[in-house]
């Protein structure tokens, strides 16, 4: 046995004999030797039968025996837990003539307490192109390994907390709206771990008006939310104040968020107000403050984008926030969406506004969750949703005073 754990001369010849011109540099023993010595992993050489040939000081401490303790017995016999997978490798090694690679390798090694990692690699080795031997690669990624369930664990409890916070900025039911059949959808984009910043609400101002909202704060997580809580509570509180406007409660939101902001976040929202009118109608005051225009659907098919086009909220102090007068005759709806919908199936098949008042121009007439349900198979038919998607579609129904629907 060499000073180096090889279980005498490297076959082929004399670790330092060979003819001139072969080789002008070091031995390939020496080479082998140094790599043996200085790898900073587990190296071993086994026969066809699994026996140690050869094995470095970094595979014997994993092991935690000697290196002579290695050499000249069967891998099972030092290792008497050696897992299945080992086993597997170097079988399937014989079998194909080829490497086997990056393989998870998991049990206890040598003295260690606890269960530890090691991704494993193994490949043929050849003499006069007869295989002769397996060289085995060992690296341990214990800490690796415990890290990456630790953040399993963590993205987990992110997703579990993100539902709950999601659900608790969402009403728990839309309210029932005498004249009115109400419906809405709320889909979460893919990563569910993240919260988004979709939102949307209906919130009796009295007797004989309702607010309306849709929004989207930019960005996810808890900056997100803290700003989706914000927007909902401050126009809830603006609401109830003698003289509130759509145009003004947008205004007063705008002005939180300019003084509470400490980052670039901003927002887009569609405001509205609806009171029933004569005749089984419904009158709505909209503003509109970066949003995608809502969609008025006619009894005859024609979609008409409504509400005017303000500025976002949580950019200007003062920002230009028009309102605009709709009415909702019997079976008309008003359709307010968040970007999401239009966005979906981008870049190759985004559905995009045209798209979406054709497939709006086509729906049959029904319920508020008839319409609800068409833009959300038209979501869902593309590829997975990069952005969260929200919809609150607002039908005038005079025989409407059931619970209105929300749809999920």
């Amino acid at each position: 046995m060499d000073e180096h754990g090889g279980a005498g001369p490297w076959p082929g010849g004399s670790a330092t004999g060979r003819r001139a011109g072969e080789w002008p540099g070091p031995s390939p023993h020496a080479v082998l030797d140094s790599l043996f010595d200085g790898a900073g992993f587990g190296l071993a050489v086994w026969d066809l039968e699994m026996v140690f040939l050869r094995v470095n000081r970094v595979l014997a401490e994993i092991n935690g025996l000697p290196v002579e303790d290695h050499l000249g017995r069967r891998a099972a016999e030092v290792l008497p837990d050696l897992p299945a997978d080992v086993l597997d490798a170097h079988a399937r090694v014989l079998e194909t003539g080829g490497a086997v690679r990056d393989v998870l390798v998991q049990g206890r090694a040598g003295t260690a307490p606890a269960p530890r990692s090691f991704r494993c690699s193994y490949y043929p080795l050849r003499e006069d192109g007869e295989l002769c031997g397996v060289l085995a690669y060992v690296r341990e990624v214990t800490e690796e390994t415990r890290a990456a369930v630790r953040r399993r664990r963590e993205l987990e409890q992110q997703q579990r907390i993100a539902a709950q916070l999601e659900v608790s900025l969402m009403p728990d039911r839309l309210p029932v709206v005498p004249g009115a059949d109400i419906a809405s959808a709320f889909r979460p984009a893919g990563d569910q771990h993240q919260i988004g910043g979709d939102f949307f609400d209906v919130f009796p101002m009295g007797p004989e008006c309702w607010m309306l909202v849709i929004g989207d704060v930019c960005g996810k997580g808890a900056e997100a939310a803290s700003l989706t809580a914000l927007a909902r509570y401050t126009l809830r509180a603006a609401a109830i104040q003698a003289g509130a406007e759509p145009r003004e409660l947008l205004v007063q939101l705008n002005e939180a968020i300019v003084r509470q902001r400490q980052d670039m976040s901003f927002l887009t929202a569609v405001c509205a107000f609806l009171e029933r009118a004569e005749g089984g109608a419904l009158r709505l005051t909209l503003s509109v403050a970066g949003h995608p225009p809502p969609l008025l659907l006619a009894a005859d098919g024609a979609v008409t984008e409504v509400g005017g086009r303000g500025v976002l909220l949580g950019v200007w102090e003062e920002p230009s926030l028009p309102e605009e007068a709709v009415e909702l005759r019997p079976g008309e709806r008003l359709v307010l969406y968040t970007d999401g919908v239009i966005e979906a199936g981008a870049p190759d098949d985004e559905l995009g506004q045209e798209g979406l008042a054709e497939i709006l121009a086509r729906a049959p007439q029904g319920r508020a969750a008839d319409t609800v349900s068409v833009i959300d198979m038209a979501v869902v038919s593309r590829a997975p949703a990069r952005d969260d998607v929200a919809v609150l579609v607002v039908r005038a129904d005079p025989e409407s005073p059931r619970d209105s629907e929300r749809a999920r």
